[in-house]
């Protein structure tokens, strides 16, 4: 199934009518502009990878629900998982963790001149964006790219056509709870057509 995407480490046999794959699970070493030291690679410090939500973000819109269902979780010794943000915060994680994050809370804790920004904004992606960033690399935070213009250009992309490139809200309300929920992932080419300033929609109940 397309809606389907298994991912791992290492080779599995007879599963699901897959007779044999070869997995490799991504790291942030090959993924990010400055990783770690290999010597605090060998001590077990790790970083976040990727900051994204699951959505190809062109032609489909992003899914209502999405569910990660581990087969087999990996067993070892606990790393270090290095936020690399300035403020020295760390977390313990197991192998292969996946981390969730709030956007509601992200939208709360913004300044309110910043929540006004947030909620009249819209956000161009990219053609094929993740085929558009794959020469690119991260910033240490996984939040998003650095800026060295190594982007596929346009013209080199699978095909598109513009009426299938997504255009969607900052920050989108959920109902029936009208929570605010920001939904950017670093792989957005620009911000776009900001509607007029808001009042009582800078507030999430």
């Amino acid at each position: 199934m397309p809606q389907v995407q298994l991912i791992g480490n290492g080779v599995v046999h007879n599963h699901k009518g897959l007779e044999t794959a070869v997995l490799k699970h991504p790291s942030h070493t090959t993924f990010h502009k400055d990783p770690v030291s290999p010597a605090d690679d060998a001590a077990g410090i790790t970083r976040f990878y990727r900051w994204h939500m699951d959505a190809a973000l062109y032609d489909l819109s992003p899914p209502k629900v999405t569910t990660l269902y581990a087969i087999h979780v990996p067993q070892g010794l606990k790393q270090i998982c290095r936020y690399d943000d300035g403020t020295g915060d760390t977390l313990l994680v197991p192998l292969g963790a996946t981390a969730f994050v709030s956007g509601k809370t992200m939208f709360d804790i913004l300044p309110r001149e910043l929540q006004n920004v947030a909620v009249r904004a819209r956000v161009r992606y990219a053609p094929h964006p993740f085929d558009w960033m794959n020469p690119a690399a991260a910033h240490s935070t996984g939040l998003t790219m650095e800026s060295e213009g190594k982007e596929v250009p346009l013209n080199e992309l699978p095909p598109w056509t513009e009426d299938k490139i997504k255009v969607l809200p900052l920050v989108r309300p959920l109902p029936p709870l009208f929570l605010l929920l920001v939904i950017a992932p670093p792989d957005l080419t620009s911000l776009v057509d900001m509607e007029e300033p808001c009042d009582r929609r800078c507030t999430s109940r």
